[in-house]
């Protein structure tokens, strides 16, 4: 099974923003990292996703067959969650989306129990949402695109707000999703070093366009940082990763 983004072209105020832009066929279990300068068209390729699913939805396929929006779990840039209520009942209400009755699903809360435990983020259960920081809102949002069960994970700057050991916890996790489900993982990610480490594959984005796409360890070298960020750095192997240092 394979999922084709393809064709996908997007203009704001008459500027072109996606170039009829293609990503390579996404197999199961692959998690795919967007990386690029500021406005590359990262972040718009995920949001707009959402919206052509529904306007032109020959253009996002799964094995040829469009998708629904029930099939993808959306993470946002700078998630914040502005109902007074606690991590859990967010949690079980977003379970019961479009169902009418709270009892059609059994066992909502230790579901959604399970989930914050296995996130690593339990503690914040009976936490009101509007008082979580910004790495915990992220962390809960993580846990909110997650517990339908999506067939597609769409993350804008999921580390974006996170601390080292969050950044890993959540990342782990993610990875673990995916594989385990079979599932199809979309992130932008600035941090080269965790998209060489977390990812199965990379693509660069430049202009609206697709600039290179392939393994992050054959892929991120020091031509393709400079030509895509007007960067010079040095490229370290430690174990079985390059690790990109960036030079003055």
């Amino acid at each position: 099974m394979s999922l084709n983004i393809k064709n996908l072209s997007v203009s704001f105020s008459g500027n072109l923003v996606l170039d009829d832009l293609t990503i390579p066929e996404i197999k199961t279990g692959e998690m795919v990292s967007l990386i690029g300068k500021n406005g590359a068209g990262k972040s718009t390729l995920l949001k707009q996703m959402t919206k052509l699913i529904r306007l032109k939805p020959q253009l996002i396929t799964i094995n040829g067959k469009s998708l629904a929006l029930d099939d993808i779990g959306y993470l946002p840039q700078d998630h914040r969650i502005s109902a007074s209520i606690t991590v859990v009942e967010l949690l079980i209400t977003t379970m019961h989306v479009g169902v009418n009755s709270l009892f059609t699903k059994a066992h909502s809360a230790q579901k959604a129990l399970t989930l914050l435990e296995d996130i690593g983020i339990i503690r914040l259960a009976n936490k009101v949402c509007t008082e979580l920081s910004g790495g915990e809102s992220q962390m809960v949002g993580l846990a909110q695109a997650i517990v339908n069960k999506p067939k597609v994970l769409i993350l804008d700057e999921p580390t974006s707000a996170l601390d080292m050991n969050n950044q890993l916890k959540l990342l782990e996790y993610v990875k673990t999703y995916t594989r385990e489900n079979n599932a199809y993982t979309l992130m932008v990610v600035h941090d080269l070093n965790l998209a060489i480490q977390y990812s199965d594959q990379v693509a660069a984005l430049h202009e609206g366009k697709l600039f290179a796409y392939g393994k992050p360890q054959e892929m991120i070298n020091q031509q393709l940082i400079l030509d895509l960020f007007n960067v010079n750095s040095q490229i370290i192997q430690l174990d079985d990763y390059p690790v990109v240092v960036v030079r003055p």
